[in-house]
């Protein structure tokens, strides 16, 4: 009996010491910024694209570059914005709960890395259909999944976010091959890249606004 008394009080203790992790350091500004950043690159791709639309190797590795400084400088101003807060809180640099929150996310972003690198392989020595258009797809749904894990760990919002990307990845898979309706009676052929910046770009602004309003910059 004391036995299950001392562990029922070990758990509580812990997951006191957790909850100003999970609840008080998450970054708005870092959301903010991770949009906005995500929104430059869906322009600078766009802008790639159609300079070497006559040379679409080219603008591949260019556009590789672009994701990459995305993607690089997204994860510098979590890492930067989250850690400020840590400090004013007095909490250390890395701790069990970030362990496993790296753990999480690890899986989901190597699948859709692995899946990516397979369609470019694919199409670099043309083999078989071009399947650039399912990029986008992929990434939102992985996207979504390490977000809803994260969500465990972390605030509410979070989860939120990561249902809205998967839904978001599922139907923009859907819509592929299609032609959208357009109000004027006519269609509208349709860009799976153009959900990048709706996705990454407008759910992290959205996500950043209301974390900085519930929990702070």
């Amino acid at each position: 009996m004391d036995t299950e008394k001392a562990a029922r009080e070990l758990k509580a203790i812990r997951e006191l010491m957790e909850r100003p992790v999970r609840y008080s350091t998450q970054s708005g500004l870092s959301g903010i910024l991770a949009g906005a950043v995500a929104l430059a690159g869906c322009g600078a791709d766009w802008a790639v694209s159609e300079h070497y639309r006559q040379h679409p190797s080219a603008a591949f590795w260019i556009n590789l570059v672009v994701w990459g400084v995305v993607f690089v400088t997204a994860f510098a101003s979590v890492v930067v914005l989250t850690r400020l807060r840590e400090r004013r809180c007095g909490m250390p640099f890395w701790s069990s709960i970030k362990r496993r929150i790296l753990l999480t996310i690890l899986p989901p972003f190597f699948a859709g890395a692995g899946l990516t690198l397979a369609i470019a392989f694919r199409w670099y020595y043309g083999i078989g259909p071009n399947m650039w258009g399912l990029i986008p797809s992929i990434w939102m749904t992985f996207y979504g999944v390490a977000c809803w894990q994260v969500g465990e760990l972390s605030i509410r919002e979070m989860r939120v976010m990561g249902a809205a990307f998967i839904a978001s990845g599922l139907i923009v898979a859907c819509l592929l091959p299609a032609k959208l309706i357009v109000a004027a009676g006519g269609t509208l052929d349709y860009e799976p890249y153009w959900t990048i910046g709706i996705t990454f770009g407008g759910f992290h602004l959205i996500y950043g606004l209301v974390v900085w309003i519930r929990h702070g910059g």
